[in-house]
């Protein structure tokens, strides 16, 4: 069976899994995050086969998230995150914290992060809503409009909880 074509949904989701949907993009993100920019580099932290890893880096860059710049060395190049790879840090975060939460035994070494002023981990992460309250699925409300209209105008799109409402 063929996957749907994501790239065109009406769901930013979709969209999202279309450039980073796979497990060797996040772990490249992942490490990109962490400064690792040499596809070497990158081979020996992933462990991925060189042709995958150069397919997924050609897609990074064709999407805007990572950018080419030679090395000072003139010999290489590094593989650099743009300000939308940057802003991917978040997504990482989110998925990151889940993890710890609900993938690990209490025994199990596990990586973590920390502010590296303070030493102290992040706080967690939530959806909040513009008054300060914390939304859960159940208080969002799926609706449709296009990128560039305000909000105001959007219309609710029928989904199953939309239609026991």
């Amino acid at each position: 069976m063929k996957r749907r074509e994501l790239v065109n949904s009406a769901c930013p989701i979709d969209r999202s899994l279309s450039e980073v949907g796979d497990t060797w993009t996040l772990q490249i993100l992942r490490d990109a995050m962490h400064g690792v920019t040499r596809f070497t580099d990158f081979s020996k932290r992933i462990g991925v086969a060189s042709n995958i890893l150069s397919a997924r880096l050609q897609k990074l860059v064709a999407v805007g998230i990572l950018e080419i710049h030679e090395s000072e060395l003139g010999n290489s190049h590094q593989y650099v995150l743009t300000e939308k790879g940057r802003d991917f840090h978040t997504v990482l975060s989110a998925l990151r914290q889940w993890g710890q939460k609900y993938l690990f035994e209490d025994d199990e070494p596990m990586t973590q992060v920390v502010d590296a002023r303070t030493g102290q981990p992040p706080r967690l992460l939530s959806v909040v809503a513009e008054d300060g309250r914390e939304l859960t699925p159940e208080d969002l409300l799926v609706v449709q409009a296009r990128a560039a209209d305000p909000i105001e105008s959007a219309v609710p799109i029928d989904t199953p909880r939309h239609r026991k409402a």
